[in-house]
């Protein structure tokens, strides 16, 4: 089939949602013979044109963007993201418009922002449309959004509000009653596509691992059944914004450092909580026991230091997927997480330990236990790799671009059909 994708973030030899988007095209390209016409940001273009993978050879690559004097939208927060992919959007109008009066397409495919809002100008065209995976319509546990610090509080209610307000805009609805498919990411997601109107919606996890840089890592870099000795090494892996949740971490370390385990945590990534988390490890007086590593240069340094942990603790509030908790299951690293969304959904207690939601002190009491118990499960080390390994293949991207294909005949009406 003749696809023409919009893929916001799509660059080769990066994690989270820029690795969404070239995996998803790389294997739509190679495993299906779609032929591909991806619009995605001039920003990419010297990285994606420099890249000599054979699955993208066929790809034809529209880059745009728009004028240099929005480029400090993006910098103001998550609001000025979605402002600024508006604003790329636009752009992104105009060049399918070009494409679409030379070229034939069969489906439009809305590939990344990998979130329900804002939705996709490509609804606006006479052609079937498919969205997603995405997701946005995960919300906070409402026992910890009352626990929050006022300032946090008032950030998680602001984003609940808008999405409410962004889903009942007219605009929206209208964009979604012209979509064939859309396939959320959590069910949270789903439910708010069909509620939007979406012609069909299904479940379909927004992210996927093998055949790409972990999986290279992990080969050339073998588990070793030997479990780590020493102090209990944990890593976080993510942007620094609040609903990632990392002050419960830290609140959980500190529990747990009371109660006499002997635990490491490192900090990766940087963004606008970064003051205030390492203010917090300051007055905890933890400073030997939290470190800040900011950004690492190359996703194998990241690998490297998962690798070298016993877990990833990821204790987000509403994750729609979390990459960051199937690259640890891929390098055979158990995972901490809330029982709760896209993370309460990939990690299963024979690979790492969840966490009921409940009252901030339930919670941190609770990731606190998890924390506590690692050093005897240590005892079962090579079964926790196994298993954490095992459950990672559950979400490849082939299994992934095969969704996505599904979607694709599904909404020209061939759905029983062989692909193309």
């Amino acid at each position: 089939m003749k696809i023409l994708i919009e893929a916001y973030s799509c660059e080769p030899g990066e994690g989270s949602e820029k690795g969404v988007g070239w995996n998803v095209v790389c294997h739509l390209a190679s495993g299906f013979q779609h032929q591909l016409a991806v619009i995605t940001r001039s920003k990419n273009k010297e990285k994606i044109e420099r890249e000599e993978d054979p699955r993208v050879q066929t790809v034809d690559w529209i880059f745009v963007e728009p004028p240099a004097c929005f480029a400090w939208v993006k910098q103001r927060g998550s609001i000025g993201l979605r402002v600024y992919n508006l604003l790329w959007q636009r752009e992104m109008k105009k060049a399918a418009t070009l494409y679409l009066e030379s070229h034939e397409v069969d489906v439009l495919h809305r590939l990344t922002f990998g979130s329900i809002l804002p939705p996709s100008l490509l609804a606006g065209f006479n052609h079937p449309l498919v969205v997603g995976p995405a997701g946005g319509a995960e919300m906070s546990p409402s026992e910890l959004v009352k626990d929050l610090p006022l300032r946090l509080w008032l950030k998680d209610r602001i984003r609940a509000v808008l999405f409410r307000f962004g889903s009942w805009l007219p605009s929206t609805r209208k964009a979604y009653r012209s979509c064939e498919v859309a396939l959320g990411a959590t069910d949270a997601s789903v439910a708010a596509f069909k509620r939007l109107g979406a012609s069909m919606a299904r479940l379909v996890p927004q992210s996927g691992c093998g055949d790409d840089e972990v999986e290279a890592f992990a080969r050339s870099n073998p588990v070793n059944a030997i479990p780590p000795g020493g102090s209990v090494k944990l890593l976080t892996a993510c942007r620094l914004v609040h609903w990632k949740a990392i002050d419960l971490a830290i609140e959980a370390v500190k529990k747990a450092v009371e109660n006499g385990t002997d635990v490491e945590l490192t900090i990766l990534g940087s963004g606008p909580e970064r003051k205030t988390l390492e203010a917090k490890v300051a007055q905890y007086g933890l400073t030997g026991q939290i470190q800040f590593a900011g950004k690492l240069p190359t996703l194998e340094d990241v690998y490297q230091l998962m690798r070298s942990c016993d877990a990833l603790i990821h204790p987000a509030l509403n994750e729609a997927f979390g990459q960051a908790v199937l690259e640890s299951l891929a390098l055979g690293r158990q995972v901490i997480c809330l029982d709760w969304a896209g993370p309460g959904m990939i990690v299963t207690d024979q690979c790492g330990i969840k966490v009921k939601p409940g009252s901030r002190e339930e919670v941190v009491s609770g990731l606190a236990g998890a924390i506590s118990s690692l050093p005897a499960r240590r005892l079962n080390w090579e079964e926790l790799q196994e298993e954490a390994i095992k459950r990672s293949k559950a979400f490849s991207w082939q299994r992934l671009a095969g969704e996505v294909d599904q979607a694709y005949r599904d909404s020209v009406g061939n759905g029983d059909e062989n692909p193309t």
